[in-house]
């Protein structure tokens, strides 16, 4: 059992730099953007369900129609056109400009981070090189990939409930309520996106600065709060090596594991 350090020796230990900072406004400034992009899909789907699919509907799996297969062929247009809407909405281009402002912005905090904390002790923190502008460009990759997907997931279960509500019976109410769980998912995936992306790319950016600074060491801080699962409150307090396969969390650094916001405060080497 690794030991945990108390205020004071910590406090010694990292020679009283400032606690290392966690960017929750840019984890909620995300979330927002990311939502923004959901509500543009939901509004789309809306107007194409609403257009297109209900006037085809009577009651559920009762189809207006003469003949069923010419009025099952209308829905499944209806729905192959909604598909293309949405997946259209949103450019390669603008999705990449978007995350862009965010991976940079995360960046430039994570600087920042170190630059404070490295200047109290009389060293200096890399800004920029080609190791840190090759990351950034793979997260901005990474980032506009999970948001392509996270709306294929999207338009892939709206096609399916739609369907089964027809199927069940349930009708135009059952289609919206449809729409509306669909929408509600994956607003919380596009939380949990800019949760996790917030907290690994912050979490590695500090921890490669830090240790071309001169630390070897880190000293893991949780939140400190009732969401902080077990294992990071038992990791809370103590010291951890940069790159360890036996240390932190199952090797991984504060902010590498899934949905987590610990930072590591670096122990520099003087």
């Amino acid at each position: 059992m690794v030991k945990k350090l108390t205020p004071d020796e910590i406090k010694k230990i990292t020679h009283g730099i400032p606690r290392t900072r966690y960017p929750w406004a840019l984890e909620t400034y995300y979330s927002r953007r990311i939502r923004t992009l959901v509500s543009g899909w939901h509004s789309i789907a809306k107007d194409f369900i609403t257009r297109l699919i209900n006037p085809q509907v009577k009651g559920g799996s009762q189809i207006l129609t003469d003949d069923n297969d010419d009025h099952s062929d209308d829905i499944a247009a209806a729905i192959a056109i909604l598909i293309a809407a949405i997946n259209n909405s949103d450019s390669d281009a603008f999705l990449s400009s978007m995350v862009m402002s965010y991976v940079h912005s995360v960046d430039t905090f994570s600087y920042k981070n170190i630059q404070a904390q490295t200047s109290h002790v009389g060293l200096t923190a890399i800004e920029h090189n080609s190791t840190i502008d090759d990351y950034t460009k793979m997260k901005i990759k990474e980032n506009v990939s999970l948001i392509k997907s996270m709306r294929s997931d999207f338009t892939e279960r709206l096609e399916k409930t739609i369907y089964q509500s027809i199927n069940d019976g349930g009708g135009v109410g059952s289609i919206a309520k449809a729409l509306t769980k669909t929408t509600q998912m994956t607003n919380n995936h596009a939380a949990l996106i800019a949760n996790d992306q917030t907290g690994k790319i912050l979490g590695q950016l500090d921890g490669y600065r830090a240790q071309r600074a001169g630390a070897s060491k880190y000293i893991w801080q949780s939140m400190e709060d009732a969401r902080v699962r077990p294992k990071h409150q038992a990791l809370d307090g103590t010291v951890q090596i940069y790159e360890d396969p036996d240390g932190g969390d199952d090797g991984m650094q504060p902010g590498e594991p899934i949905r987590c916001r610990c930072v590591a405060l670096s122990i520099f080497d003087l």
